[in-house]
Order: structure tokens, then sequence, then C-alpha cells
């Protein structure tokens, strides 16, 4: 998503790609499905639908263009606010159910209902948007004969069951959305794909007790059988009596995962398919924006030897420090349960003794110092000088280390302490395309995390948003299988899903020192510790999150 300048009538818009798949099908059969749903749902008017207001077509690619909502999704607003009131949530119901009712009048359905694809306007109003993957009723879908489309734990139970799929479709993903913004977490949630798919089909909702009043409702949006499910008329005569106005929204900034991340700026002119539309696409801090300060920068560099500056810092006391990353040195004196650590944040690191209890670190071994110490490595490259997303060690090597940063990686060797820990580059920087068989169908734009299983030393947990995977590396360079997902991370339902911050990102994760199964994580200035169990792989906190300190205020 993009925003951008409608230069022939001086308005801000928001643009999607509508990226074609053909499968057996001819690209140009595809496009004009899209062009027919686009045509179908732009002659939409409704305050609470996102306006459409042309289709662009440019090399064989195509654009949708749109009313540009400022304001953040639900999904932000609840990752920022937590979980919403029984009478707020009514509320938000109310104007989406409105929402549907005409969208099906436009003979159109979303099939991809949820917090993310909602936005909330300052003013309390929200907007169903993103009708990337939406299809006409009675016509074929957008997608090939057999293919699901959209969110493991929204997809109502008819389409995993190649039963007819119709509005009540749309009024389940409702449910499991509103069951979310009351709880934080899907009343489906599983740790694994296939438990999310089980859970929608065949087992009862999870529905939060702070429902209250709503239970009823919720209940009957979510029942299995759609012709069971109320119409629109009569849900909404069911959240009516319990609803008030939407909350006023916080100043959240839409986009920006992690903190200090840099705005992306692209320009990108498009020829309108009527006349003289050109869109300066312009990607700007407000607006969709990078989570990842760097990404899209040309890295390039050449290997070096010198040491990691250890000197002393500049930082001031603001406040918590978040983690972006923690990378074990070399060199540790015990390699199975290492508890020295170099961690990461923004622009800047430090190396530290880890903690096995309390708070993540014990004590800090250097001064925090800037990344463009690594000047065998970081220094010269502009995406990872500014900062470092999530590191894996390179299996079968002891000093060799795998580096991400937005959309490239590196591969690093590291010398131990009695030679300066001197940093050299041993390959990258690289695109992370050539991570697509290990990482899925996660976001291309960077991950987040990487957490080995406890019980595998082949398996790793690979975050990236509120996705995961599970993938085991072949260990000879950047390839592996998906063993499953991707997935929600509300299906860690002991741990990440209990808390709205974690399930919607985490930063970093690493082994507590001397304990096999039991893990730090973060995500943003917050930290938990929890144990996760060999094969059944079931999660439950051990320490539950708190705050992180300022590094200036550590040992």
């Amino acid at each position: 998503m993009w925003r951008a300048t409608d230069q022939l009538l001086s308005r801000t818009v928001a643009v999607k790609e509508m990226h074609l798949r053909p499968t057996g099908e001819k690209l140009a059969e595809q496009a004009a499905r899209v062009r027919r749903e686009a045509h179908a749902i732009a002659r939409i008017s409704h305050p609470n639908v996102v306006n459409v207001f042309d289709l662009v077509s440019h090399d064989e690619r195509l654009w949708l263009v749109m009313e540009f909502v400022e304001g953040p999704s639900l999904k932000e607003h609840l990752a920022a606010n937590g979980p919403m009131s029984p009478s707020a949530v009514a509320g938000i119901g109310l104007q989406l159910l409105s929402a549907l009712e005409a969208v099906h009048a436009a003979g159109a359905l979303h099939r991809d209902i949820k917090p993310g694809n909602v936005l909330l306007r300052r003013d309390g109003r929200v907007i169903l948007c993103d009708f990337g993957i939406a299809a006409l009723s009675g016509s074929d879908s957008l997608t090939s004969t057999g293919v699901v489309v959209g969110s493991f734990e929204y997809i109502a139970p008819e389409r995993l069951s190649d039963g007819p799929v119709g509005p009540p479709s749309d009024l389940f993903s409702l449910g499991v959305t509103l069951c979310v913004l009351l709880s934080g977490r899907s009343p489906f949630a599983r740790p694994e794909p296939a438990g999310v798919l089980n859970a929608v089909m065949r087992e009862k909702p999870e529905i939060a007790a702070a429902a209250g009043p709503l239970r009823a409702p919720l209940e009957a949006l979510l029942r299995k059988n759609p012709a069971d499910r109320p119409s629109i008329a009569e849900a909404s005569e069911m959240l009516r009596p319990l609803a008030t106005a939407a909350p006023a929204t916080q100043d959240v900034t839409k986009g920006a995962r992690k903190s200090g991340a840099v705005p992306r700026r692209r320009l990108l002119g498009l020829a309108a398919p009527f006349a003289a539309l050109l869109l300066a696409v312009v990607v700007s801090a407000g607006a969709l924006v990078s989570r990842w300060s760097g990404a899209d920068s040309e890295a390039s560099g050449t290997a070096g030897s010198a040491k990691p500056s250890t000197g002393p810092s500049s930082m001031a006391a603001t406040g918590p420090t978040r983690t972006d990353e923690v990378m074990p040195v070399p060199d540790d004196p015990n390699p199975d349960a290492p508890g020295v650590y170099w961690v990461f944040s923004g622009d800047r690191y430090m190396r530290v003794h880890m903690s096995a209890s309390g708070y993540p670190v014990r004590q800090r071994l250097a001064a925090p110092a800037q990344l463009q110490a690594w000047d065998g490595t970081f220094k010269d490259l502009p995406g990872f000088q500014n900062r470092i997303d999530a590191s894996l060690r390179v299996p079968g090597t002891r000093n060799e280390y795998w580096v991400f940063s937005g959309r490239h990686y590196l591969r690093i060797r590291l010398a131990d302490a009695d030679q300066g820990y001197d940093d050299t580059l041993v390959a990258g920087p690289s695109p992370l395309s050539d991570w697509e068989n290990a990482f899925g169908d996660l976001p291309d734009d960077g991950i987040d995390a990487v957490m080995r299983t406890p019980d595998d030393p082949n398996q790793y947990w690979v975050f990236a948003g509120d996705q995961y995977v599970r993938t085991t590396l072949d260990g000879e360079g950047p390839g592996g299988q998906v063993t499953s997902g991707p997935s929600p991370l509300d299906g860690w339902s002991g741990t990440l899903g209990r808390f709205p911050a974690f399930s919607q990102g985490i930063d970093a994760v690493m082994p507590v020192p001397g304990e096999r199964n039991d893990y730090w994580v973060f995500s943003g200035t917050q930290y938990m510790k929890i144990r996760v169990t060999d094969v059944t792989y079931e999660d439950r906190v051990i320490e539950d999150p708190k705050t992180l300190r300022d590094w200036n205020t550590l040992p």
C-alpha cells in the first residue's frame, strides 16, 4: 500500500497493487476479472467503505487508486491501546454491518474482514478497506479453484469445505474480528495452522469472559452452519442496544513496527487508463512506512578485519531501550548454554552477560557503541549500520552468522575475544528473496526474529510482523523448507496471544542461559520469559511482561 498524489485533482490517495498470480488462466483474463470487481466496488458510496477512484494499468501491473484514510487500522489501535470495551466493540460492529450491507448490495463479497483491514478515523468512524481479494457474488473467484484466500483464523468454515460462499461468510469473519477487539486474540487461536483450521471447522469458539452481553450476538455470528447465522438486519438489532460510539483514536503512526524506523521514499509514475492521472508515490511518516530502517537502501561494502569499538556511548537516559536483536559471541565459555551476547537497538549495540531470571541483562561487559564500529561488516552498508533486525548462527559453524536488515542479509565471521572480535564479511549483501524456501510466505521486506526450537537444532521459528513460520534449515546456505505456517502470533495461546503487544509482533528472542526450554522474548519496550515444551510446543509464561530499562542504568 502506498500514499500517493493524484496530480490531476491535487488530492492525496492510497494506491494498492493488485497482485496477479494466474494459475491456468491467462493474465489478461485475470486482469479483466480484477477490473470487473474494482468497478463493482467503486459503485459503492457509503461512509464506512473506502472510496475507490480508479484502476491504473502500467507494465502489465494493476494498481487500485483509493481514498486515503488518515488513521491507524484496528489492528494497530489494538496493539497500542489494548482490548476495547463491549460497548465500543458493539459500536464498531454496527458500523461494519452497515458497510457490509452496502458491499453485498453491490453484488460483492469482502472475504478478508479482520482488524488489519479496518481503518479508524480520529472521529471514531471505521472504514472497511482492502478489497484485494474480494469476489463478486455469483461469479468466479479471483483465485484458482481449490485455493483458499484470506487469513486462517477469520475464514468461515464453509470456505474450507467447498460449501456455498456468500454474505454469511463475511458475517463469520466479522464475528471473529469483534472477538479479537474484545480480548486481543482470536477465538480459534492455536499454535499451528492445522489446529486453527480444525478449530474453525469443528470446535466451539473460545469467547473471552470480557464479552459480557456481547456473548450472545458473537456466538450467533460464529455458528458453523451459514444458514444459522443472523442476517445483517438481525445482527444489527442484537448489537444496537449494547453499542456506544467508537472511542477516539490516539495518534498512532500507521505501519512502523520497530521504533526509529526511517520512512521509505519512492517515486513511481503510472499512466492512467483514461487520461493523465500521474501518481507520484511518496511513502512518508503518518502514512504506510517501512517497519525497518534502511529496508531499501542499496547496500554495498567490502570485507574488513577491524575490531568493533567498545568506546563510550553518547546515549542519553531517555527511558526504556528497546531490544531489536541479540546475538551470542563466538567464544562463550559455555557454548551449549551461552550467556554472553551482543544486544542491538537501532544504530547501537553493546556486549552483555545475560541472566537466567529476573531482568534479562545481568551486567554490561562493554559500553554502548555505534554499529558503524563494525567496520569490517556493517560500517559501509546503510541498512546494516542503522539497524539489525535478526541474526542466526550458521549451522555447523562456531563463529559465522547470517545477519538480516530489511530486505538484505549478510554472512559474517567473528574472531574470538583475544582478537578483539574482528569482524569479516564472508558474503553479501544479498537479497532476502534467497531465503524464499526457508521463510515461505512471510512478508518479503524483512524478518523480525529467529528462534530455535528446543528439541531440534535444525528447526527454527522465524517471525515477521504478526506472522511466523516453523522451518527446517539445510545448513548449507540460505536454504530450507517451511514445516508449518505462516500462522498468526496469537496462535501462541499460552504466551504471545495473551498480550496484544506481543501478538502483533516481536523484536527478538533468545534462549535463557542454562534453561533449554525457556526463552526471553522482546516486543517494543517490553520483555517476558516463556517456556516451550518439546515436540508438542505447548507454551506458557514463566515471568509476565515487564518494561525494559534504559541501557545507561544497567550495571
